[in-house]
C-alpha cells in the first residue's frame, strides 16, 4: 500500500489525518525532499520522514493540526547540538507541509481517489497546495494538465499549472500572499519484476519493505498471481517479445528475472527503448555478454549497455534466492539514493 492509498482508505473510513511532506531540505537531512508520512489522529504514522528528534516534533505538530484543523509549513533546524542529542549524524535544516485532511471535505477525498489513480495507472499527476491566512485549497493536476478540485486564486499561476506544471519546484514562492506547494504524485520508485520465479518473489517481498511500488510480470498466470505476490500488482502478459506500455517512465526500474536467456534478450530489448531510470539483469557475465552479441546485431550499441546493471545486485556472496534478492535491493537502495541526491542539488 501506497501513502496516497492509506490516505484515501482512512478518508473513506471517515478518520482525519494530516499528510506530512518535506518540501524543502538543506545540508544533512535525515530524509530529502519530497518525503511523505501520514499521521493519525491518535500519533500513529504510516512511512516516515527520517526518525530522531525532527520526526517526533512533525508527529507532535500533526496530532495538534488535526485538533485545531490547520494546515501550514513547519520550519525544523537540525543543527549539530540537536543532532547529536537525537544520535543523528545530520544538521541540516528544511521545511515540512503539515497538510491537515479533514474527512468531511470531499475535495480531500477527490484529491487521494485522482492521486491512488494516477498511481495504479502509471499515469503522472501532481498534487498542488495553496496557503493563505486562515485558508487551504488542493487540486489535482493531471498528465494532461486538467486542473482537478478546488483552486480560487490568480489567473497567473493558473496558467502556469496549466500550461508547464513540469516545469514548477515543489516549493514555489508566495504570489499575490498566496504560498504554492507543488508535489508530483510518486512512490518511493515503481520496480517492474519481469519474471515470477522464485528469486522475483523473494525481490517483490524485500522491495515491499522498503517501499518501492512492484509490479511483477510474466506470461504465466499460474506464477504471476496475488498469491504469490500479495502485495505487488501482477500483469500477465501473452508474451515476454511483445511487451506493449506498461506506464514506464523515468522513476521506473525495470528488474530482469525471467527463466531464460531468449526471454531475458526479448525484455532488454524492448527495456533499452524505454526512459527507465535503472534496468538490471541477472545472470552469469558469458550469459549478459552472449546477450550483448546478440542486442549488437540488432543495433544496439556498446553505449547502450552502458545503462544496464548486470548481473544485478551489489557484490555479496549470494546463493539462495532470498540473499539474491538482498543484493537486488541493496543495488536499488544505492540507485534510488543517488537519484534523490542528485533532484537536490
Amino acid at each position: 500500500m501506497n501513502i496516497y492509498e492509506e490516505g484515501l482508505s482512512l478518508l473513506r473510513n471517515k478518520k482525519n489525518f494530516v499528510l506530512a511532506s518535506i518540501v524543502k531540505s538543506t545540508g544533512s537531512t535525515p530524509r530529502s525532499k519530497g518525503t511523505q508520512m501520514i499521521i493519525r489522529e491518535d500519533g500513529s504514522i504510516f512511512s516516515t520522514v527520517g526518525g530522531g528528534k525532527m520526526e517526533a516534533s512533525c508527529i507532535e505538530k500533526g496530532v495538534n493540526s488535526i485538533k485545531n484543523k490547520e494546515s501550514y509549513i513547519y520550519e525544523f533546524n537540525l543543527d549539530n547540538k540537536d543532532a547529536n542529542k537525537s544520535e543523528m549524524v545530520c544538521g541540516g535544516n528544511g521545511e515540512i507541509l503539515i497538510n491537515y485532511m479533514d474527512c468531511n471535505d470531499n475535495n480531500n477525498l477527490l484529491i487521494m481517489e485522482k492521486a491512488t489513480e494516477a498511481i495504479k495507472n502509471h499515469k503522472k499527476g501532481w498534487i498542488v497546495t495553496v496557503l493563505r491566512k486562515n485558508e487551504k485549497e488542493m487540486l489535482f493536476v493531471d498528465d494532461k494538465n486538467n486542473l482537478i478540485g478546488q483552486y480560487s486564486g490568480s489567473e497567473l499561476m493558473r496558467n502556469k499549472l496549466e500550461n508547464g506544471i513540469e516545469r514548477l519546484s515543489i516549493h514555489s514562492d508566495a504570489i499575490d500572499d498566496e504560498k504554492f506547494i507543488v508535489q508530483k504524485v510518486h512512490t518511493m520508485g515503481k520496480a517492474y519484476i519481469f519474471g515470477a520465479g522464485h528469486v522475483s518473489k523473494e525481490t517483490a517481498a524485500i522491495l515491499d519493505i522498503i517501499e518501492f511500488e512492484t509490479i511483477v510480470l510474466d506470461d504465466r498466470c499460474e506464477f504471476a498471481n496475488k498469491e504469490r505476490f500479495p502485495n505487488s500488482e501482477t500483469i500477465v502478459l501473452d508474451s515476454l517479445e511483445e511487451i506493449g506500455d506498461v506506464g514506464i517512465d523515468d522513476d521506473s526500474y525495470i528488474l530482469i528475472i525471467t527463466r531464460g536467456h531468449l526471454y531475458d534478450y526479448n525484455v532488454l530489448k524492448w527495456a533499452l527503448r524505454t526512459d527507465a531510470y535503472y534496468i538490471g539483469m541477472i545472470g552469469s557475465k558469458s550469459k549478459i555478454n552472449m546477450t550483448y552479441e546478440k542486442l549488437k546485431k540488432d543495433g544496439f550499441t556498446e553505449e547502450d549497455f552502458k545503462r544496464v546493471h548486470a548481473p544485478i545486485g551489489i557484490t555479496l556472496d549470494a546463493k539462495t534466492p532470498g540473499e539474491i534478492a538482498v543484493s537486488i535491493a541493496g543495488e536499488l537502495i544505492n540507485e534510488r539514493g543517488a537519484k534523490e541526491r542528485r533532484l537536490e542539488k
